[in-house]
């Protein structure tokens, strides 16, 4: 059975980014977790669901957020505003239940919240930081002035009245009375910044870190300084573990101590002794699992810039492992790691093992790919040297578990951002390629939950193989073949390279191969100038026989794999700019390309002639792939639109002649806000995903049956609603008929209907013949009378078009009877009334104006004609007067006042 052709897309989910690593995150005891990111200018919160990660509701305001924070308790959220007010906001509902205003002089930056929930602490760069009561009687409590700069460290004792803050450019720490506001002392011994503090279970010692690379023990409350650790390391982060951690790792020892761990500019954990002062432990990071030499991590780590995977934020929350409201709920600690590229891991502190991890933010997204043995994962390259994959994304989801963007980073690999990609037909293999002109074949390997050996994750993209250099240059192209034995990539220095490649399968319960069991890459072909400059795009025919390549030197070159390499055997030449995509045909002798010049063009590969272009994209198009067996195009441009075209046969002329038909037009779909770089379809073809350069991803979805349905449906249910309308109009149930007629979109018969129901003889119908009297069964087409409203509200502006005009006359003289029959306080409680009021008045407003106009224009008409009928009276009066005076004998000064009052009658 041959498949319907593709006529309607619909956008059925969209990945944002939500969260930036310069806000913090807040883990609440009911499962909900907080975070945000900033959006033009102002911060945007999200809270998702822990367990999936699903969003469940996003907070906006007018006016722009600057800061928030969450009480962990009852997940109340406090934001702060650039009209420098405060807002308490209730949490799911998003009710604002207070406001009140800051009395800080400049927005404020940093806000903290105690355990108990009972203390606010504001910090603002006017230096001032201000403590707020909350509860019953909220208000202000007390203001902190000794800091010189904006606050940068807020944070409250959990169980004592301490409140301490660190603002820029101090080294120091300030200890405040919480209820008071008054100074109770300092901690003084960083030479840097400080970034954070930690308190232990039972409050009587504190851990502080910053950019000194120290971490200094104080004693609570004295406030002295017991034991001073060098790191070695910037820090960001500390935070102590709770009692009795991590005794898998290092054995009974440390059973009843309390292990400080802390994360900064190398991206690892590192469990320390707060006592000793040794580092126990050491959690190695993304960073670390890079197979990078030795030597060149050395040379990260004594860098003091800071990378992708450094740590910025640790904290250790409890949550219910039930629900909230049940009494036999336990809570468990949960360790959350934050690093600068956006990336959230949760760790078990208890065995220091990861349990879940998410990325909330992606960049650019250049280019897409479908992986996995079912073709159910999503893998792709953004503006970083690492790969992002998406284990169960919105459209590939098994139908029994609905899909979700929970996206993973791949660690390792390259050192310099991924400009392409490819995937093995089988979808278990992915070759990657860099600006630092390596390329990476990864292996996709998926758990066998058959076995009960094997436990991890789900699925796993693991490096099998990394070639540096494999090109002199920036590497711009990459591609398979159907057999997944050659790959075939290209560089910016022109040069095209044909590669062997030696798969082995892996075991699934062993994913870290020896290398003499991984895959292998052979240099197989070299072409030095392939092309005139870059090569965007590469494709190999199904057959494995050819190679086509697009550049951006305004050609495509097409290439046959022979014995010994590659060789040329066509160049296609007629578009006008680069181009960017090249697809061969599954069908036909047929090659696909599209152009920076806004034009998708079809090629025969048998001349190398074109036979069909296709225009309708006003901007560069960058992607373009059949679909539905080869009879339709989907393209995708630099405005974020994505185009629709049927491949149809061109009207006359030989297939030798190229053909334009501008009679063929497209079906347009929005999808981002900027180019569209990269369009996977899906193995089914029931959809696509979108990326570009909005940092968004977009899967659209066919429901082309489901359209063709509900059209067959509605006009099965318009032919029945028809034939009701008529049956109840032959029975004179003018009240059911007009609601049918509205329903209809019959504006005529529906007028007539009222006025049958408002002056209808009694005898005929039980309403009285005046309108502002009504009966009850007036009353009971106010359905009705509310559907004319709104659609007299659709179709107010339109004035050129008889039907439309029609409609207008019709639906004015609804509006005039219903303002003239119902009192504003009845009309007011329709569900439409407002609304439609309120789009009636910019169009009522332009007719009241033209018919001003209309007004002013016939009384100068008016008078124009009265001024010609005067002119032909005189004439006629002038002329009769002599004839008459003639004819009885009189002088032409003498007036005849019979013949003067028959004039003047005639006049009247």
């Amino acid at each position: 059975m041959m498949k319907l052709n593709k006529a309607k897309f619909r956008l059925g989910d969209k990945f944002a980014p939500y969260f930036s690593s310069q806000y913090p995150i807040f883990l609440t005891e009911g499962r909900s977790l907080f975070c945000g990111r900033n959006v033009d200018d102002s911060v945007q919160i999200t809270a998702l669901d822990t367990e999936t990660f699903t969003q469940i509701c996003k907070l906006t305001d007018d006016d722009k957020i600057t800061c928030f924070v969450v009480n962990l308790r009852d997940s109340t959220i406090f934001i702060a505003l650039k009209n420098l007010l405060i807002k308490k906001v209730e949490f799911p509902s998003l009710k604002v239940v207070k406001v009140w205003r800051s009395c800080h002089q400049r927005p404020i930056v940093k806000m903290a919240v105690n355990r108990n929930g009972t203390r606010l602490a504001t910090g603002s760069g006017d230096t001032v930081i201000r403590l707020w009561h909350l509860g019953p009687k909220e208000g202000y409590s007390a203001s902190c002035r000794s800091h010189n700069s904006m606050a940068t460290l807020l944070s409250f004792h959990p169980d004592q009245p301490y409140f301490f803050s660190s603002a820029l450019g101090d080294y120091n720490v300030l200890v405040w009375n919480a209820e008071t506001g008054a100074k109770m002392g300092s901690l003084e011994g960083h030479q840097s910044t400080v970034t954070g503090i930690s308190f232990n279970c039972s409050g009587s010692s504190i851990a502080t870190c910053g950019r000194d690379k120290v971490i200094i023990i104080w004693s609570c409350p004295e406030f002295e300084r017991i034991n001073l650790i060098p790191a070695f390391e910037s820090m960001e982060a500390c935070i102590f573990l709770p009692t009795g951690s991590l005794v898998n790792h290092l054995g009974d020892s440390v059973l009843s101590d309390e292990l400080l761990i802390t994360g900064g500019q190398w991206g690892c954990l590192r469990v320390w002794h707060p006592i000793s002062g040794r580092c126990l432990l050491e959690i190695k990071g993304p960073l670390d699992r890079s197979p990078l030499p030795h030597a060149d991590v050395q040379v990260n780590r004594e860098s003091i810039v800071y990378g992708l995977h450094s740590i910025l934020d640790l904290q250790v929350v409890w949550v219910c492992t039930g629900s909230s409201h049940e009494s036999g709920s336990q809570s468990i600690p949960k360790l959350v790691l934050v690093r600068q590229s956006n990336h959230v891991e949760f760790y078990d502190p208890v065995i220091g093992k990861l349990s879940k991890e998410f990325l909330g933010d992606i960049g650019q997204v250049d280019q897409l790919g479908i992986v996995g043995k079912s073709h159910n994962r999503l893998v792709l390259a953004d503006a970083s040297h690492h790969l992002k994959l998406f284990t169960n994304p919105c459209g590939l989801a098994n139908s029994e578990q609905s899909g979700s963007w929970n996206c993973h980073l791949v660690p390792g690999g390259h050192t310099d951002v991924i400009t392409d990609l490819t995937v093995s037909s089988c979808g278990e293999w992915i070759a990657s390629g860099s600006k630092d002109q390596s390329i990476c074949l990864w292996h996709v390997v998926e758990r066998d939950f058959a076995s009960q050996t094997n436990k991890g994750p789900d699925v796993q993209v693991v490096l099998g193989l990394r070639l540096s250099p494999a090109h002199g240059a920036h590497i711009s192209a990459l591609c398979f073949n159907k057999l997944t034995t050659l790959l075939v990539s290209a560089s910016e220095d022109m040069v095209l390279k044909a590669w062997t490649v030696d798969v082995f399968r892996t075991d699934n319960n062993s994913p870290q191969s020896p290398s003499n069991c991984g895959p292998k890459l052979s240099e197989w072909s070299v072409m030095h100038a392939a092309h005139k400059a870059s090569v965007n795009d590469i494709d190999v025919s199904v057959n494995n026989q050819l190679v086509a390549t697009a550049s951006r030197d305004k050609t495509l070159k097409i290439w046959k794999v022979a014995k010994h390499g590659l060789e040329c055997v066509g160049v296609l030449q007629g578009h006008r700019r680069g181009v960017w995509s090249v697809r061969f045909s599954s069908r036909e002798k047929v090659v696909l390309s599209a152009s920076g010049d806004g034009d998708i063009k079809l090629w025969n590969l048998k001349d190398f002639s074109c036979i069909r272009t296709f225009e309708g994209h006003a901007q560069p198009v960058y992607k373009a792939v059949f679909i539905s067996n080869d009879r339709q195009i989907l393209s995708c441009d630099q405005k974020g639109l994505v185009r629709l075209w049927d491949v149809s046969k061109p009207t006359g002329g030989s297939s030798g002649i190229e053909s334009t038909d501008d009679s063929v037009t497209s079906r347009v779909f929005e999808a981002h806000e900027g180019r569209i770089w990269s369009l996977v379809l899906t193995p089914d073809e029931s959809g696509f995903f979108t990326g570009g350069e909005d940092e968004t991803l977009c899967y659209f979805q066919d429901v082309t049956q489901q359209m063709l349905e509900e059209r067959a449906k509605k006009q099965e249910d318009f032919i029945q609603t028809r034939q009701r309308l008529d049956n109840l109009i032959e029975q004179k149930q003018f009240a059911a008929a007009l609601r049918l007629s509205v329903q209809l979109d019959q504006p005529k018969r529906a007028l007539d209907l009222l006025e049958n129901l408002i002056f209808a003889d009694d005898d005929d119908v039980a309403v009285p013949k005046c309108p502002r009297r009504r009966a009850p069964v007036v009353d009971r087409i106010v359905p009705a009378l509310n559907g004319l409203l709104v659609k007299q509200s659709d179709t107010n502006d339109g004035t050129s078009n008889e039907f439309l005009v029609q409609r207008l006359l019709t639906y004015l003289c609804v509006l005039n009877w219903l303002l003239t029959s119902w009192t504003p306080d009845q009309l007011i409680q329709w569900p439409s009334f407002a609304r439609t009021v309120e789009s009636l008045l910019p169009y009522t407003t332009r007719h009241y104006q033209r018919i001003s106009r209309l007004e002013e224009q016939l009384a100068v008409l008016d008078y124009l004609c009265e001024l010609a009928n005067e002119h032909q009276v005189l004439e006629s009066f002038d002329s009769s007067f002599k004839g008459g005076a003639a004819a009885n004998g009189l002088e032409p000064n003498v007036v005849d006042l019979n013949l003067s009052m028959e004039v003047i009658e005639s006049i009247d």
